[in-house]
């Protein structure tokens, strides 16, 4: 009788601690979907990044474009003229190159940014799969040590 509540404490035991692991792992496991969250938020942001940065580059070209076009018909108007409109057209290109060359930087900046916390990201998910597993081996071992003992004390019955 003494060992059928023993059996009996073991079990409830065995059976909390089961539930503790299984409440352990589920709050892992919604850490970890909250990383691949961020992991994903991350890798949109890059792409919407690099999006801008080609838009940024066409805009530049068709500034250009236009630019060029307004040479050509200035081609017809008197020399004085045409001086003073290609000195402040080389001014607005220089003005567009460096607030593009600003825009880039930052951009690139940006991306670098992003790298790093994407490799951190992936370190600490690296490391949190490697304490999942370790966590998962200890209570495994616990698991059976509690198995065990229950096969034991269901022989000596």
């Amino acid at each position: 009788r003494f060992t059928l509540k023993q059996e009996e404490e073991n079990r409830r035991n065995t059976k909390m601690l089961h539930e503790k692991m299984r409440e352990h792992l589920r709050r892992k496991e919604d850490r970890y979907s909250k990383e691949v969250e961020v992991k994903q938020y991350l890798e949109l942001t890059f792409q919407a990044v690099e999006v801008k940065v080609k838009t940024e580059r066409n805009n530049l070209n068709q500034v250009e474009f236009m630019i060029l076009v307004k040479k050509q018909k200035t081609r017809f108007t008197k020399k004085h003229m045409l001086q003073e409109e290609s000195a402040m057209l080389r001014l607005e290109i220089d003005a567009l190159k460096n607030q593009h060359r600003e825009k880039e930087e930052n951009y690139f900046e940006d991306i670098e940014i992003l790298k790093v916390k994407n490799d951190d990201l992936q370190k600490a998910i690296k490391l949190n799969e490697e304490m999942l597993t370790k966590t998962i081996s200890y209570y495994t071992g616990q698991l059976n040590a509690q198995t065990a003992e229950n096969t034991v004390l269901n022989s000596k019955l």
